[in-house]
């Protein structure tokens, strides 16, 4: 889709960890302009917004309740980025559709609205797509890794037999709240008390299940969910202090969909403390199979997912949308910024010149050359032009000219190095991708 030509004015509500860096990403991104921020904590609000990212006083004060910020800054766009409760959080939406503002969250379990719908007021989708209004959770994940993007692959193959999706989180180089939502430093008991109380544990790995299995056309007969801790060997360190040998030091999810009591998707999610082998990889068993290895930045592709996102919102179709129905849309402009002169320098790329008839020709091997010095005499350039136009009688033969005498040299016909470049062939796999087993778990399933 084509850029939109002017800024769109955003306001962010919420400032923990996220939310502080969707404002610094903001104030250099050119497709938004940050108007507004709201925080409900005492100790944020009524504050200048520099003061607590870290950037100086920058005139943006922080509202101590959402509907003051829309109210004064009427953002057309709000960022939500404060809770991964859906029950929690419906108020706050609701205000931002009667303010006339867009909504792009980072609520986990908001990523598959269907299944967040139980726990919205009733009519609120109504109200959002009768005020012309979008509503959208998204991320890295939910929102990209574990749905998206493996959806987005899909395409590439066809006659789909199973999709299997693992992401691994290196949760030592992650934020204190990460590693508090994935049991760092409990004991496995508390662990299992906290997961049966809804305390830790990834929201949204059973909503990119879901969205998987919406994206692709494969009806689910049942899904299942499990939670395993993953236990410390020995004894490290973490941002909420030591963690024992023994004790928690992350979370192994696995979220399963059948289909015709066939296995058909499976995510599983690692995230814990000291892992070496951080990645996302995407298997798809299709013709041709597909295989993805990468590695995607939890929190910084998060605020990127959240500022493209909100580049869209405004010209998608109203209502509580998912990111299936996100149109690809371009990246933050590359830019290079002279911070002496303050100068702001676009990179732009360079087409070749179209050669016109009135250009000499190039041929391989060749080299055209023209009478170029200006103080030769108008007849003399122009016979020293005829004479360029005539062919060499002999093979070998070139013509160099001056502005004072033509002469001649003869030149011995130089020898041409010339080698063959190797074709590199790459043999096409014939047998179907062999997929590397989960872990074995008990799991309850769920219709």
């Amino acid at each position: 889709m084509s850029r939109l030509k002017e800024q769109i004015r955003i306001g962010i509500v919420g400032l923990g960890w996220v939310g502080q860096e969707v404002a610094r990403a903001a104030f250099e991104d050119t497709r938004v302009t940050l108007v507004g921020v709201a925080d409900v904590d005492p100790m944020k609000a009524q504050r200048d917004l520099g003061e607590i990212i870290g950037e100086g006083r920058l005139g943006l004060p922080i509202d101590s309740d959402v509907e003051s910020m829309l109210n004064r800054a009427r953002p057309e766009v709000a960022v939500v980025c404060t809770s991964s409760d859906v029950e929690e959080l419906g108020p706050t939406l609701e205000t931002c559709i009667a303010h006339g503002a867009h909504v792009v969250t980072t609520c986990e379990n908001l990523a598959d609205g269907e299944m967040a719908l139980a726990q919205l007021e009733e009519g609120f989708v109504d109200r959002a797509k009768e005020s012309g209004l979008v509503v959208l959770a998204t991320g890295v994940n939910p929102g990209f890794a574990m749905d998206r993007l493996p959806v987005m692959l899909a395409q590439a193959t066809r006659n789909i037999r199973r999709i299997r999706v693992t992401r691994v989180v290196n949760a030592s180089t992650r934020r204190a709240q990460l590693q508090a939502k994935i049991g760092v430093g409990m004991s496995p008991a508390d662990f299992g008390s906290a997961i049966r109380d809804g305390e830790v544990g990834h929201a949204g790995l059973s909503a990119s299940l879901r969205l998987i299995a919406k994206g692709l056309g494969i009806p689910l007969d049942k899904t299942s969910e499990v939670f395993t801790p993953v236990v410390a060997g020995e004894e490290t360190a973490s941002v909420l202090g030591k963690v024992e040998a023994g004790q928690v030091r992350g979370i192994y999810q696995i979220a399963r969909g059948y289909r015709a009591q066939r296995e058909v998707i499976t995510l599983e999610l690692t995230m814990a403390l000291d892992e070496e082998d951080p990645r996302d990889t995407i298997h798809i068993v299709g013709e041709p199979p597909i295989e993805f290895r990468g590695e995607l930045p939890g929190d910084e592709c998060t605020v990127a997912t959240v500022l493209s996102a909100v580049s869209v919102v405004v010209t998608m179709p109203p209502g509580l949308r998912t990111v299936l129905d996100v149109p690809l849309e371009q990246p933050e402009e590359p830019e290079t910024i002279n911070k002496v002169s303050g100068i702001t320098s676009m990179a732009q790329t360079q087409l070749p010149t179209k050669v016109t008839e009135a250009e000499p020709e190039t041929h391989s091997g060749m080299v055209s050359e023209e009478p170029t010095n200006p103080g030769a005499d108008p007849e003399e350039l122009a016979k020293e032009a005829e004479e360029a136009k005539k062919p060499a009688k002999k093979a070998g033969k070139k013509k160099r000219t001056s502005t004072k005498k033509k002469t001649s040299t003869k030149k011995k016909a130089g020898k041409r190095k010339t080698g063959k470049k190797k074709a590199v062939t790459k043999k096409a796999a014939e047998a179907e991708t062999e997929l590397p087993q989960p872990a074995e778990v008990e799991a309850e399933e769920t219709e």
